[in-house]
């Protein structure tokens, strides 16, 4: 038996990476009596010649939507403008991050479309949310606070985004 951790869900099988090495398998009919889905982020322990997930440890946390487990971060992405920055959806987003113990990100988009005196505003608003602990990015996919500023964040986190649509067209490309 080999232990792994799911990276890919698709049409039954579950790719399972351990040791540098992906492994397609599919779940026991057993999790599907015990009414247990496996999910993309669970660690779990599998038989690499039958190609049979076995067990899914303990989950440390999991969202519904994406269905993700055992997430580290979250990057909650809101837009500076088209659409107009919404503190109220930012917060809900919050509490529901919280509420499952995973870390979050703020980043606010499109910083580039906004007037002087909205990018102040974005400033106030950037330090408000720092004052009480979270840490805040605004940058735009073009100019001077570049997307490749983000990448580190990535780095041994298992992250989720969520947030506003648009706000990461062409962010990577």
């Amino acid at each position: 038996m080999k232990e792994g951790r799911i990276i890919k869900a698709l049409s039954g099988f579950y790719y399972v990476k351990a040791d540098d090495v992906v492994y397609p398998c599919k779940g026991r009919g057993l999790f599907r009596k015990q009414k247990i889905t496996p999910l993309v982020g669970d660690f779990v322990t599998f038989d690499e010649h039958e190609a049979y997930i076995t067990d899914i440890a303990k989950r440390t946390n999991e969202l519904v939507r994406p269905p993700i487990s055992n997430i580290t971060q979250a990057i909650l992405v809101s837009s500076a403008t088209m659409p107009d920055f919404s503190s109220l959806l930012l917060d809900r987003f919050l509490v529901l991050i919280e509420a499952k113990q995973i870390k979050p990100i703020i980043v606010i988009t499109k910083v580039d479309r906004t007037t002087e005196a909205e990018l102040a505003h974005l400033g106030d608003i950037q330090q408000q949310y720092r004052n009480i602990g979270y840490q805040v990015i605004l940058f735009s996919a073009k100019g001077e606070r570049d997307p490749e500023a983000l990448k580190p964040y990535f780095k041994d986190q298992v992250t989720v985004i969520a947030g506003q649509s648009g706000g990461w067209q062409n962010l990577f490309a």
